[in-house]
């Protein structure tokens, strides 16, 4: 694992636009003759003196050095859907705000007026004669599409330690303009990493979290994330009752339902929103019923903006949208940095970060796809002749990558989070039985999401790893392992669903969903001695430790 110091560009160095946005927190400007790896805009948040006095600022530091601390294919994903800070902006030894990428032109739309807006799910959530008046016709199975990006986006977050807070249709962007429907993230600034924020959390008004509970936690995303889809098949700006998103698709609405009633530790993990909510992208109706019921509705709100077009690239009167194609894979090492930065367009923060002339096409990205970080450049336009060179301060021999990780290096890491493990598998085999015995379901509910939610996060950090000098499919075998463990986990959860009112033994080991956790945790123990068989000789070579099966 590299390190990697913080960007810090001084005030003076940047060509401050036009006004973008503006609000509590700050203004946000458009940078002139600057681009992301060639390609995308770049935006500069100056915060206010009140929001200075409240951001911590080791926070931001971090926030900025995480993408380039993630793997190549992991940092690209979370720069083309989020507005991650990019880089501190300092007034002499002071932080003054940051830079991020401007938000892409699929998230807009256009008003009557001709004034562009960003695309904020604030307009789906009101009738639907005013929903096709601003945004074009939007289907209850695009609806669907949307949910299940976002769902998406947020669990893989998760699975990187960070939590949105703030979830609001303010902060949250759509696109309906292309084959699927996709999101984008604003206000990134505002979300946790690791538990830490640079700003205190808050909530924005009728998106509050129940009474008392804590905020800044998945667990709080998930309920927003639930009320956004209640919301969005009631076309309303507030609202619980679910029975409309359940008309859509039944097993969506009872998640929706198990959310909102459930305290924080019960709630169904994003993660149990996916299946479901692929499933209903091909499954829910094509057009709203004549009369969509919609309790609570409202008409769009005084001082939201008014009626008006549809985003570009759309046909009149039929927006649609969506979420930009996947990357492509990145390019072997012998790519030159130009050929790379063309095919990837990795995006915001870097181990190097360069103002320079876009005809230098020595530095810069190595391109490797195993256990390489991520990395970008932000280039001059260099249309005016200008050729201004900056660099962080760990540039000075920034035009080439660090060194791979040795094998004992990459042995250690995988053996710390194989430590992080242990002790999951008694917890889970408590639960079980505490389950067939019909005592104590609801903490044992809670034992078997936490399980797989923690089982995810291992894969997400494994995925993380450097694994080139591993032996190979070594971490294969215990992705696998890790992945059947944590279906069986949810399996396990679907069976207190199935039972709790009516619980025996017999209903308990007969349930479809135990069926389902039984064949899960025959390949997970396949997995796992697979994987013990071919990590217990490496973990002897280099001094860690050995396993059983069972440890994992």
């Amino acid at each position: 694992m590299t390190h990697t110091e913080v960007t810090r560009i001084g005030h003076a160095d940047l060509t401050l636009g036009r006004e973008l946005g503006k609000g509590g927190q700050g203004t946000v400007r458009e940078i002139e003759r600057l681009r992301i790896n060639g390609s995308w805009p770049v935006a500069y948040k100056e915060y206010t003196p009140e929001a200075l006095r409240q951001l911590r600022t080791d926070v931001l530091e971090r926030m900025v050095a995480f993408l380039p601390a993630q793997p190549a294919a992991v940092g690209e994903w979370l720069a083309r859907n989020t507005a991650w800070p990019a880089a501190l902006v300092t007034r002499g030894a002071d932080v003054s705000g940051f830079l991020m990428r401007q938000i892409p032109d699929e998230f807009f739309l256009t008003m009557p007026s001709g004034d562009r807006k960003t695309a904020g799910f604030e307009f789906l959530l009101n009738e639907l004669s005013y929903v096709r008046r601003i945004v074009g016709e939007v289907s209850p199975r695009q609806t669907m599409g949307l949910l299940l990006a976002l769902a998406g986006t947020l669990h893989r977050l998760h699975g990187l330690g960070v939590v949105a807070g703030d979830l609001s249709p303010k902060n949250l962007l759509f696109s309906l303009s292309g084959a699927e429907p996709g999101c984008f993230l604003i206000d990134c600034d505002a979300m946790g990493v690791g538990g830490d924020w640079a700003l205190k959390p808050v909530q924005t008004p009728d998106w509050e979290l129940p009474s008392g509970e804590a905020l800044g936690t998945p667990q709080g995303d998930v309920y927003k994330f639930a009320l956004l889809a209640v919301r969005l098949f009631l076309h309303a700006q507030q609202g619980k009752d679910v029975e409309a998103l359940r008309r859509a698709d039944r097993a969506v609405g009872d998640l929706a339902e198990r959310t909102l009633c459930a305290p924080a530790a019960g709630r169904p993990a994003l993660g149990e929103w996916l299946e479901p909510l692929r499933r209903a992208c091909a499954t829910a109706p094509v057009t709203w019923p004549a009369t969509a019921p919609r309790p609570g509705a409202a008409a769009p709100q005084s001082g939201r903006p008014a009626a008006g077009a549809n985003r570009p690239g759309a046909p009149a009167g039929a927006g649609t949208a969506h979420v930009p194609p996947p990357a492509p894979k990145p390019p072997s090492r012998a790519r030159s940095t130009a050929a790379v930065l063309a095919v990837i367009a990795l995006v915001i923060v870097v181990l190097a970060w360069r103002a320079h002339d876009r005809d230098d096409s020595d530095g810069g990205y190595d391109g490797s796809t195993d256990g390489s970080s991520y990395s970008s450049t932000v280039e001059n336009d260099t249309t005016n002749g200008t050729t201004n060179d900056t660099t962080t301060d760990d540039t000075s021999t920034s035009d080439s990558v660090t060194p791979e990780d040795t094998r004992a290096d990459q042995v250690a890491e995988l053996g710390r989070l194989l430590a992080d493990n242990a002790g999951r598998r008694d917890d889970v085999a408590d639960a079980v039985r505490s389950m067939t015995r019909c005592t104590g379901l609801s903490s044992a509910r809670e034992v078997f999401v936490e399980a797989a939610a923690t089982r995810t996060y291992l894969v997400t950090r494994l995925d993380s790893l450097s694994d080139s000098a591993l032996p190979v499919g070594l971490t294969s075998v215990l992705r696998t392992a890790w992945d059947s463990s944590a279906d069986a986990d949810r399996a396990y959860a679907r069976v207190v669903d199935e039972v709790a009112g009516d619980c025996s033994g017999s209903a308990v080991v007969h349930s479809a969903a135990w069926q389902d956790a039984d064949e899960a945790s025959a390949e997970a123990t396949r997995a796992k001695q697979e994987f013990v068989a071919r990590w217990n000789p490496l973990a002897e070579e280099y001094g860690e430790r050995t396993l059983e099966w069972t440890d994992l």
